[in-house]
């Protein structure tokens, strides 16, 4: 039996991140939860995961420093990135790695889903 993709979920408003790990766990991913981008690297320091979904604004660590964080230790994780501010320019930053997709808040649980099974296929 194939393992379960590994997901990361990393979004700084819980009802949001426990709304999307539990549809995520109900279509049999396995996922952990951080609520800023230094929780997230604290678990990538910790585990390998198959992808990783994060908001961009954060405090403490936002996703663009976690990003680029990841891009210069090497991490291979595919991204998904999570934004209500589509105009954001730094989501052009040249030191971001290989992002996946762009889901813009509000976004639908099936293309969240939708996206989500592409990436991980």
């Amino acid at each position: 039996m194939e393992r379960a993709k590994k997901i990361l979920v990393v979004d700084d408003e819980s009802g949001i991140r426990f709304l999307l790990s539990e549809v995520l766990m109900n279509k049999g991913f396995d996922v952990s939860l951080a609520s800023d981008g230094q929780e997230s690297l604290d678990k990538l320091e910790e585990d390998h995961f198959d992808l990783v979904v994060t908001d961009i604004n954060m405090p403490r660590l936002d996703g663009v420093a976690m990003l680029k964080r990841m891009k210069k230790t090497g991490r291979d994780e595919k991204i998904i990135i999570m934004t209500g501010n589509p105009a954001d320019q730094r989501l052009l930053d040249k030191g971001l790695p290989h992002v996946e997709s762009h889901l813009f808040k509000p976004f639908g649980i099936e293309k969240f889903l939708n996206v989500v099974t592409a990436v991980t296929a």
